[in-house]
């Protein structure tokens, strides 16, 4: 309720980044929605990581524009961008791959990914990173949930996939606008993205907000976003998602 109380802005783009300023240094945390012995919702503002950093902000921004917001208002939104149909059954009922995440995000009319809009290419990517490293994922044990997931990867791929190449990203940077999402796409075989944040705008150029795995807290990189991403090989480029 104290982030209810920030400044709207005039869009929700705009309220999304009040709301995740207000997380800066805010600690960062690897897999905090792990480990629970069965899958539940979690509501966690003490720490995040990258993803859940973003889907909260998201969650929060949109139950504000929508008026009257309460906390169960809250955990409906976040279980529907966090679930498959907005439904919690299981491990594999959650969207575990951003690309899945952003898909059911654009029908639901959250947001628009304009990668492909504003000189993004596209991208011809098999995902199929979790089954492939199933060691990496307890939960995949399962093999109920290895089936579901391994099914869910066919599914993605169906899609089109488009994204900006690092390369590419200072001729089109000016089309970037403050509290667009920014999905840094990966070099990483079988894998979609490697991180998330916002994009923020400071003296005419592109900076990331996000919850920081290097500097572990949210905070606003001193680097601009080009070179961010030029500096880590497994960062091949960006997608990027505008808050309707």
């Amino acid at each position: 309720m104290q982030k209810m109380k920030l400044a709207k802005g005039e869009t929700k783009a705009q309220t999304a980044i009040t709301i995740a300023k207000s997380f800066i240094g805010k600690p960062y945390k690897a897999g905090t929605l792990e480990g629970n012995s069965k899958e539940q919702l979690v509501c966690n503002l003490r720490d995040f990581d990258c993803s859940t950093f973003v889907e909260n902000v998201i969650a929060m921004s949109l139950i504000n524009h929508a008026g009257s917001p309460t906390f169960e208002k809250y955990k409906n939104q976040l279980t529907e961008l966090r679930y498959r149909n907005g439904i919690v059954q299981g491990y594999a009922s959650r969207l575990h791959y951003f690309k899945e995440w952003i898909i059911q995000a654009e029908q639901n009319d959250i947001l628009q990914d304009i990668t492909s809009k504003i000189g993004g290419i596209k991208q011809k990517k098999s995902l199929n990173f979790m089954t492939s490293n199933r060691e990496l994922y307890p939960n995949l044990k399962d093999e109920t949930s290895f089936l579901a997931i391994k099914e869910y990867q066919k599914k993605i791929n169906e899609f089109d996939f488009y994204y900006i190449p690092k390369w590419k990203l200072e001729k089109v940077e000016n089309q970037i606008q403050d509290g667009d999402i920014i999905a840094i796409t990966s070099n990483v075989d079988g894998l979609d993205f490697n991180h998330e944040g916002f994009a923020i705008r400071q003296n005419g150029r592109v900076y990331l907000l996000h919850a920081s795995y290097e500097q572990k807290k949210v905070i606003i990189s001193k680097e601009l976003l080009v070179d961010y991403l030029n500096r880590i090989h497994k960062h091949s480029g960006i997608s990027v998602l505008r808050l309707l």
